[in-house]
């Protein structure tokens, strides 16, 4: 019997462009999943993907200008959010179907917020499945299905392995667009200063015949401590100077948070194979980066192309 191919495509708002990528490369190479779970810009993707609307929704993508997709939505504080993205989704209702009728099993995982439990949507429209997984809280509307008001599964499950495992995969490659955080790396301390290792002679062999004088040598070792010292008192005014922003830090402890969770699911219901496209450089919110973004997808999924295909043989 083949195995059945699960496909984890995760969270990460504008870098879920990458997504796109990853998906590009499996066809590329003649893969198909039989199963799909997405959380947040993952279950937006890959419900494109399964609704044979991916190269609409790619285009769309990749015309993006930084704030023309804010147009698309529409403000208004209700709902526990400052924007209704039902006038975005609307632009793709003509592909929605119902997940029940896919030829390949999906699932989106959201967030209960009466209860704060997990969520997994594995029936119903698969537009609305994906609206509710990504409800980012405070930013978008949460989604009202069966008597609960659902948001964005990425503050339950990331990446979620364990759903697509629970819809029959046996191999899982997971996308996992937190595992390289964006981190404000400025704050962090420089390495120690290192000196080169000594010279190891074994015994009854004659040393090497040195290629500086001793007095040049403590010569320069002084002038390196020197400029060592300065570069350390110059790096600690500046950040005596400097703190981090409001925004930035916002963003940094979101991926911070992001990434522990995933890894803590990762623990407990490991993937075959994790992606990890590198997106520290990658705010949440550059929807105009579609180009960069899907072309790093593409190629986190082709650097691991033989270890996959290898685990599906």
């Amino acid at each position: 019997m083949a195995k059945k191919f699960g496909l984890v495509l995760g969270s990460g708002a504008a870098r879920g462009w990458a997504h796109i990528g990853v998906l590009r490369a499996m066809e590329e190479c003649g893969l198909r999943p039989d199963v799909v779970a997405g959380c947040s810009v993952g279950a937006l993707v890959g419900g494109a993907y399964l609704l044979n609307a991916l190269e609409a929704f790619e285009a769309w993508a990749r015309e993006l200008q930084p704030l023309s997709a804010m147009q698309a939505f529409s403000f208004n504080v209700a709902r526990g959010g400052l924007v209704n993205t039902a006038p975005a989704f609307k632009a793709f209702a003509g592909y929605d179907r119902r997940i029940e009728t896919l030829p390949v099993k999906f699932g989106a995982v959201a967030v209960d917020l009466g209860t704060g439990e997990e969520v997994w949507i594995t029936e119903g429209s698969v537009i609305e499945a994906a609206r509710a997984s990504s409800a980012i809280p405070v930013i978008f509307h949460a989604v009202r299905r069966e008597r609960r008001w659902l948001v964005d599964g990425a503050i339950a499950n990331p990446a979620p392995v364990s759903l697509a495992r629970a819809l029959g995969a046996d191999v899982v490659v997971s996308v996992d667009l937190n595992a390289v955080p964006r981190v404000l790396d400025r704050f962090n301390p420089p390495p120690p200063h290192t000196f080169p290792p000594p010279v190891l002679v074994s015994a009854g062999e004659p040393l090497p015949a040195p290629e500086t004088t001793p007095l040049e040598t403590v010569t320069k070792l002084i002038e390196d401590t020197r400029k060592l010292i300065d570069q350390q008192i110059e790096i600690a005014k500046l950040r005596a100077r400097e703190r981090p922003h409001l925004f930035e830090t916002a963003y940094a402890a979101a991926d911070i948070f992001q990434m522990h969770l995933a890894r803590a699911h990762a623990a407990v219901s490991p993937p075959d194979i994790c992606l990890e496209p590198d997106m520290r450089d990658a705010l949440p919110t550059a929807f105009d980066r579609a180009d960069e973004f899907i072309e790093e997808g593409r190629r986190a999924f082709l650097e691991r192309r033989e270890e996959i295909e290898e685990l599906l043989a």
